[in-house]
């Protein structure tokens, strides 16, 4: 392998030399996405007994090893440069394919931290020292003095050269750090006017976690930006997981001159010249998204509940897009940017004012994708693949999140998925083949108490995401009545809900009157019609799926109304259930169907066999 993976780089690197190095930036050009959305996670390190690999097959799914999954279409992964110079570069690229071979794709990967060896020596300020590379001022390029295209001398050049050349087949964005802004002064969150605030000064050094000036990081940028495009012009280079506008509005007002920032001959462009993609994080219960201050009371008024948190995401993407705005990134002046976002969730147990509930951090994750789609994100990794303490032992927030409970005192085939993972799983296995339809979307005049988006399935019918929206302190108890406009000429639906993934349980429903809580369904149209008058006599079919008797049931059945045949119905299906060694495991009252909707089609009921779930459906013909 060692031998192959020299024997392309070499090529690749002579191939490369031939090819002038790029000649515009982003603000001349953003690749356009074309990829669908992915619903990505932060794997995360959880001991020795899990590899990459087996972090992969119980996110994405594995066939082979009859795993399920938890929904993930892609792994916000890392490559650092001290894990790759003393692994080796070529270490993570059978990982990228298997997962490839899993059906991940399109990864965001960030990217810096230096080995001690390459990191600067500079203390910036007295007690800290830079994290960021040296060399960095020295030239990119040395047109192939050393036998790369770029200045060997400058590290941090050569690391990104080294490593994208190796990945560019896997990775998709190229997320540069991961929160640099992240701040020690406490001035990051203030707006113009207020003292130390970064739309209107230079925050020390000390102040973020790079402890260098923020010219240094722009200067990332421009070395990545010109490394990864001359590589691979399609690629995305993303700044590193935001939390403050403001620290983007310092990227935007100055170039990567250390003395000052000023734009020169010698440095060109302000920072916004090197990225294509806006990369976020937010994390609405701990940034002030579910309380405002009520001067009445001198008191804050909360509300922690999922739609609150979700409108939280979307609140701080329109606070970076204000930003972008004023720099004329916004298809005016120069290209829009992409969005992504990197880091987001809620915690599934309350911890002091924080909100926190199984149901609630479930529902957040349903509402955000869509919300992510609504809004041009095209790209949304959960934080994290699996929690990393147990209920009892979690203290903050940050534990209580994941698509699986604690893996790191277990053996792979031991995890256990969460309620956030099944919701995931549900999710991206109902909207795999649909993509999402602002024009439907907008035909679905959703009422304000009514949340949801509309998508287009390849075969041409219709997967809707409907809920109430919540609005109570703490509580994810919401109800709505909601009927599908006529004009969207929708005669049946199927209705799944959050846990379809564990349950395989399905209803048909009307499109009129359709009954919503808090928590997210997925309602698809058929091209069934079908069309019944309440009379004396209905023929009925019984079909097992699937079907251990290979049998199908015809019944007649006599009723004088639909409450009459439904009870009919489910006296036969008990019968049934006894005579072909079904294990019934529930009241008959299972089956209390809502009577008016027996003219308009198929239900499913759910038992239990030796082999599995399996699923009653009954057809009203």
């Amino acid at each position: 392998m060692n031998k192959i993976i020299t024997t392309v780089l070499t090529f690749i690197c002579f191939s490369w030399m031939l090819n002038a190095q790029i000649n515009f930036t982003a603000k001349d050009q953003v690749p356009d996405y074309n990829g669908k959305f992915h619903f990505g996670v932060n794997p995360g390190f959880h001991g020795g007994a899990w590899g990459d690999e087996d972090l992969a097959d119980i996110a994405a799914g594995s066939s082979s090893l009859g795993l399920g999954g938890a929904g993930v279409e892609a792994f916000r992964a890392t490559l650092p440069e001290f894990f790759l110079e003393q692994w080796g570069y070529e270490v993570e690229v059978d990982d990228f394919q298997h997962y490839q071979s899993v059906g991940m794709t399109d990864h965001v990967t960030f990217i810096g931290y230096p080995t001690d060896e390459h990191r600067d020596t500079t203390f910036y300020c007295p007690n800290h020292q830079s994290e960021l590379f040296s060399n960095m001022y020295l030239d990119i390029w040395d047109g192939g003095a050393n036998g790369t295209p770029v200045n060997d001398d400058n590290h941090y050049a050569l690391y990104v050269y080294r490593m994208v050349t190796l990945y560019q087949d896997y990775v998709k964005f190229w997320e540069i750090w991961n929160e640099p802004d992240f701040d020690h002064s406490g001035n990051g969150f203030k707006g113009p006017g207020q003292d130390g605030n970064w739309f209107e000064n230079i925050p020390e050094p000390c102040d973020m976690s790079i402890r260098a000036p923020v010219f240094e990081y722009i200067r990332m940028l421009r070395i990545s930006y010109e490394v990864i495009k001359t590589i691979d012009p399609d690629a995305y280079v993303a700044v590193g997981g935001l939390g403050f506008p403001s620290f983007l509005d310092l990227i935007m007002r100055h170039s990567d001159n250390p003395n000052g920032g000023q734009v020169t001959d010698e440095y060109p462009h302000k920072g916004g010249a090197y990225f294509d993609v806006l990369s976020y994080h937010s994390y609405p219960h701990i940034d002030g998204s579910l309380r405002d201050w009520n001067n009445d009371i001198g008191d804050f008024d909360y509300f922690r509940h999922s739609d609150a948190a979700t409108d939280g995401i979307i609140q701080k993407q329109s606070e970076f897009s204000a930003v972008l705005d004023a720099y004329g990134y916004n298809d005016q002046t120069y290209p829009s940017k992409v969005w992504i976002i990197t880091e987001s969730n809620i915690p599934a147990i309350a911890f002091g004012e924080d909100m926190g509930s199984d149901e609630a951090q479930r529902n957040f994750t349903i509402k955000t994708r869509v919300a992510c789609e609504k809004n041009d994100i095209v790209q949304y990794d959960l934080f994290q693949l699996a929690r990393k303490k147990s209920p009892e032992s979690s203290f903050s927030g940050f534990d209580a999140m994941g698509l699986f409970h604690r893996l790191s005192n277990i053996e792979p085939s031991q995890e256990q998925i969460t309620d956030q993972g099944i919701a995931a799983q549900t999710m991206t296995s109902l909207l795999a083949d649909g993509t999402y339809d602002a024009a439907a979307t907008e035909d679905l005049n959703l009422p304000t108490n009514v949340g949801g988006a509309a998508y287009e399935n390849n075969d041409g019918s219709y997967t809707f995401v409907l809920w109430a929206r919540t609005e109570t302190d703490r509580s994810e108890v919401a109800t709505a009545n909601y009927s599908i406009p006529a004009s969207m000429n929708i005669v049946n639906l199927e209705k799944r809900t959050w846990n379809f993934s564990q349950t395989g349980s399905l209803t048909n429903v009307s499109p009129t009157g359709i009954s919503l809580t808090g928590a997210p369904i997925f309602l698809r149209s058929t091209s069934e019609t079908v069309n019944v008058s309440e009379q004396s006599s209905l023929s009925q079919t019984l079909d097992l799926f699937p079907n251990p008797s290979q049998d199908n049931f015809h019944l007649s059945i006599e009723g004088t109304t639909p409450a009459d045949l439904k009870v009919e119905v489910i006296n036969v299906i008990g019968e049934l259930i006894e005579q072909h060694s079904f294990i019934y495991t529930g009241a008959r009252t299972v089956y209390d169907f809502d009577c008016t909707d027996w003219a308009k089609g198929a239900y499913l009921v759910k038992v239990r066999s030796d082999e599995g779930v399996e699923v009653l459906k009954v057809v009203v013909e």
